[in-house]
């Protein structure tokens, strides 16, 4: 009986009432700055920096709102110094590349949009995975630009980012 008043629990309960977002920088060199509208993905405090800071080798993670609306934009910097977090000097060694997401949980059109864009020559893969849908990564010359919208609103998005090993030079005759 016990094991029977379980299984209609589970079946009962709501599996997920919004998305999530992982971010998650395998990086050991470059910083990840989440900047969103309103910092409503990051809510600043003492120990916490706003716009979100990512650090090298590290992961967040945020639940999305089934009532807001949220846009938020992934920019990339060079890491000099381990130590250094200040926003603003790491602008100072931002990248070209680009990573954005669009979360539109209400009104009639309901969506998720995202994006990745990476020049060449900037040592880094950006890899989105629409859990149980898609994944894309933009990481080469002939997948650049990567963008893409979807009717849901309730897919999980993960973003991974990771150093490109550097190229092979070819020895001088």
């Amino acid at each position: 009986m016990r094991a029977t008043i379980f299984i209609l629990f589970v079946l009962y309960s709501p599996f997920a009432e919004s998305a999530t977002l992982q971010v998650e920088n395998q990086s050991r060199y470059i910083a990840i700055v989440v900047a969103s509208s309103g910092d409503a993905l990051c809510t600043p405090n003492s120990q916490a920096l706003a716009p979100c800071l990512i650090a090298p080798l590290s992961t967040s993670a945020y639940e999305l709102s089934d009532a807001q609306a949220l846009s938020a934009t992934l920019r990339f910097a060079s890491l000099p110094d381990a130590d250094n977090t200040d926003i603003v000097r790491l602008q100072k060694h931002a990248f070209k590349s680009v990573s954005d997401f669009t979360y539109q949980p209400v009104g009639p059109l309901k969506y998720e949009q995202v994006r990745c864009e990476t020049p060449l020559n900037e040592g880094l893969s950006i890899h989105i995975i629409l859990v149980d849908v898609m994944d894309i990564t933009c990481s080469t010359a002939t997948d650049r630009y990567v963008s893409w919208v979807y009717k849901r609103n309730d897919v999980n998005l993960k973003f991974i980012v990771k150093d490109l090993p550097a190229k092979q030079r070819k020895p001088a005759r």
